[in-house]
């Protein structure tokens, strides 16, 4: 399969290979009914680069690259138009689902950029103030997410999807803040304003992007992808949340000074629950065993 090879080569590529790797994973469909001069052209790469490039993976030349792309095609076409017997059922979407989200983490993977991470968390340890906002139904994640960071010490706060909200937080902000913002679609106005304000203001930003082409992904100085492809209507929060525990990690097990004070508060707090719950348990006992009729009064 072309994907594979991708993977198993990208970080081998160079500029121009990794560029044709992207349109063939991203764009795929359309790719299959390209030549190799108009796969160039699209690339901005020399057409010869475009069939070393499918000898590089491991094929006679492009028409056989191109011929596995076209198969691939056939099979998506088949899966919609032409699903076998169940294959609409609600256990299939819910596998055909689940495979989709592993496609997903695979393409993070593939693309992903140490050196962003870790300006990211730099950026974050560093932070007087996190902001985080969310696209849409994306704001209950964000606020998952900035409780956590609250959960682990730092000064995260979610913004409000209202235009109000997110207004009243853009004029508070200072170089030392830190804006993350998520966005699933090309319909994101309102976080990738809040990008814009905030690095016309200096403060840092930081994108979860669904695709290179989303308008957040354009504006803030660091940007993480995350594919929300699906099978169905709903884009896909997987890579999203998925991409938000990994920030959260990383923030905290690099931060070993921070982990162990969570960690002590943690189990300060498990143990007084815990004493708390014994004494209650214990005055209920007492309360049962008063209550209860003596052998003499039967």
């Amino acid at each position: 399969m072309f994907r594979e090879g991708i993977r198993a080569l990208y970080g081998q590529f160079s500029p121009g290979y990794r560029r044709i790797a992207d349109y063939l994973l991203n764009h795929y469909q359309d790719a299959a009914f390209m030549t190799a001069a108009e796969i160039a052209r699209v690339v901005d790469v020399d057409t010869a680069l475009v069939v070393r490039f499918a000898q590089r993976l491991g094929y006679p030349g492009f028409p056989e690259l191109i011929n596995e792309v076209q198969e691939e095609v056939k099979r998506d076409l088949r899966a919609v138009y032409e699903p076998p017997e169940g294959d609409n059922s609600p256990a299939q979407i819910y596998r055909r689902n689940l495979m989709q989200d592993r496609n997903n983490l695979d393409y993070s993977l593939l693309h992903f950029d140490a050196e962003t991470v870790e300006c990211v968390i730099k950026v974050l340890k560093e932070a007087r103030r996190i902001f985080v906002a969310g696209e849409g139904n994306l704001s209950y994640l964000c606020e998952a997410f900035a409780a956590r960071l609250v959960s682990l010490g730092y000064n995260a706060h979610p913004v409000s999807p209202e235009l109000a909200g997110q207004a009243a937080m853009s004029v508070t902000l200072t170089p030392d803040d830190v804006v993350l913002c998520i966005g699933m679609t090309t319909m994101t106005p309102g976080v990738a304003v809040m990008l814009k304000v905030a690095r016309d203001v200096g403060a840092k930003t930081v994108a979860i992007a669904g695709s290179a082409t989303n308008s957040i992904a354009s504006v803030a100085q660091y940007v993480l992808y995350a594919p929300v492809s699906t099978v169905g209507l709903l884009p896909s929060w997987s890579a999203g949340a998925a991409t938000l525990h990994a920030i959260s990690q990383a923030l905290v097990l690099s931060d070993p000074d921070r982990g162990a004070a969570w960690a002590a508060h943690t189990d300060h707090f498990l143990r007084i629950y815990s004493d708390t719950l014994r004494d209650q348990l214990s005055d209920v006992q007492t309360t049962l065993k008063q209550m209860a009729p003596h052998n003499g009064d039967r």
